[in-house]
């Protein structure tokens, strides 16, 4: 079995160097399975492209930088890393390692029994250790709400936390139907999933929130998550897989 750990980055190069060599590569190599590191830096400034091309010589041969390309958006960034993806199962994780990386310990002993796992938030046994900033808070419940009433997606209880693996085959087709480059990514994603009847585990997990990590002026990503969450939305049928290409995608769906 191999993982391949894609992780899109935009201008934080030293903390994601730092982090792949104190606990990111550590932990990968204690789990005894094939992995590679896919990195994807897509529109991050010349001088932390430089830096990160740089840190690679450093880096062990499982640990890959894609080609650059001054395209915008973190879910550009992760559904290219999927695509370039050969293991049999990928796993896109943050930059700033916000979520445990034991979460994958919960993940593996059920690894064939689904087609996703998610880790989350809010659900049961979750423990938050940093919390957001207020304003974090209140626009993180403003687009649980909105998403949980627009898209109903069942069993689901935190769509945005970054940290999810799936099976290769099916991110491969999943990532051919997205349209979203932007957050709305991880609700795409899902949508799909559950659209064609994958099966969806999700892992509560422990995470803390990064200070140094933005997404910009919160009222203006606030208005662009929701114009993406109606594109996704009006873009229904076009996730809908016919019964062939569903048959060529071997799935743990009950």
């Amino acid at each position: 079995m191999k993982i391949d750990v894609v992780i899109a980055v935009k201008n934080q190069t030293a903390k994601l160097l730092e982090h792949l060599i104190k606990e990111g590569l550590p932990y990968f190599d204690s789990l005894g399975i094939a992995y590679d590191v896919i990195l994807c830096s897509d529109h991050s400034d010349e001088p932390s492209q430089k830096a990160l091309e740089e840190g690679m010589h450093k880096m062990p041969l499982q640990v890959k930088l894609l080609p650059y390309e001054d395209i915008a958006g973190k879910g550009h960034g992760v559904g290219k890393g999927i695509l370039a993806a050969q293991g049999d199962y990928v796993l896109f994780m943050d930059a700033d390692f916000a979520t445990d990386l034991h979460t994958l310990d919960k993940i593996l002993p059920e690894i064939n029994k689904y087609d996703c796992f998610i880790a989350s938030r809010h659900s049961k046994g979750s423990e938050i250790t940093t919390k957001q900033t207020f304003i974090r808070r209140i626009t993180s419940w403003g687009a649980r709400t909105i998403v949980k009433n627009k898209f109903h997606l069942k069993g689901i209880h935190d769509t945005q936390c970054g940290f999810k693996l799936f099976k290769r085959d099916i991110a491969h087709e999943m990532v051919k139907h997205q349209i979203i480059p932007g957050f709305a990514f991880d609700v795409e994603y899902l949508y799909f999933l559950q659209l064609n009847g994958y099966a969806i585990k999700e892992i509560p997990a422990r995470w803390r929130d990064d200070p140094s990590s933005t997404v910009g002026n919160p009222l203006k990503t606030s208005i662009k998550f929701y114009q993406d969450l109606c594109k996704i939305k009006k873009n229904k049928k076009n996730y809908l897989l016919d019964e062939k290409t569903k048959a060529a995608l071997p799935s743990n769906a009950k």
